[in-house]
């Protein structure tokens, strides 16, 4: 069964674009920085047909709007903690890539008894140092002065392995989801990233059944980081993925799939 495109409207008049499919087993999907529910495309055409996925596009990116409150990780999971709430989704399966990772973070710090498990790629639970936030400083006065396409182009070398296999499709998926992000989703998008705050206190409370995928060459979130979430985690189990960089559900979609398909 494909899955439905529909928009969800928060109190504050954003706009959520999300792709959904009912099934079993409900898998909630969160997409990294710049992307959108399409990066999610390959690992959902290798997943059982009959588990149910949703897909957001959080706001500021996709077909979602901003609505009048600055964004925040927490706003993104308040965002698809309604949504699926609204649709009566109970006890999701969270995975969550990069940006979507501090998501899934903070929903398992608001509602912890939300999903049924997790799994976290490609990610951190840390806070940006400051090093980090001058860099985030500087994102946005690229995309200010030279618009998104320059500021992706310093940015692409760490988020895909040039020598992969079909790196120029992914290439051109990737540029065609910064496009919809645009100059007006990603700057407010790197301040919420900037200003998260650290969840690595909180991993020990964590309760439900945890992955933590990683890949090997990931200069962005380096395997350290996800063996830090791992330890943390009572029980979570660690997969590191050869040869794959940081975005991993476009460079290893089947490894990705058979690993979050079994939560």
């Amino acid at each position: 069964m494909s899955l439905i495109s529909a928009v969800f409207a928060t109190p504050d008049g954003a706009e959520i674009a999300y792709r959904i499919r009912p099934g079993r087993d409900p898998l909630l999907l969160l997409h990294a920085l710049g992307c959108d529910a399409s990066m999610w495309d390959g690992v959902v055409a290798a997943l059982p047909s009959d588990l149910g996925i949703i897909a957001p596009d959080l706001r500021g990116h996709g077909r979602s709007t901003l609505g009048w409150r600055t964004p925040s990780v927490d706003l993104w999971a308040d965002d698809v903690v309604r949504l699926l709430r609204q649709k009566r989704i109970e006890r999701p399966a969270v995975v969550g890539l990069s940006m979507g990772g501090y998501t899934a973070f903070a929903i398992a710090a608001a509602a912890p008894g939300f999903a049924r498990a997790y799994a976290f790629v490609s990610t951190t639970a840390a806070a940006d140092d400051e090093a980090s936030r001058q860099r985030r400083a500087v994102g946005i006065a690229t995309i200010r002065r030279e618009g998104w396409r320059a500021y992706l182009e310093s940015q692409a070398p760490s988020l895909l392995n040039p020598s992969r296999p079909n790196f120029p499709a992914h290439r051109e998926r990737l540029d065609a989801m910064f496009s919809r992000a645009g100059d007006s989703g990603l700057p407010p998008a790197l301040m919420a990233l900037a200003a998260r705050p650290d969840r690595r206190a909180m991993l020990m409370g964590i309760q439900a059944p945890s992955v933590v995928i990683v890949g090997a060459i990931d200069a962005l979130t380096p395997p350290d980081k996800a063996r830090a979430i791992a330890a943390g985690i009572p029980g979570a189990r660690l997969h590191v993925l050869d040869d794959v960089a940081h975005l991993s559900a476009l460079e290893a979609p089947q490894k990705v799939a058979g690993l979050v398909g079994m939560l």
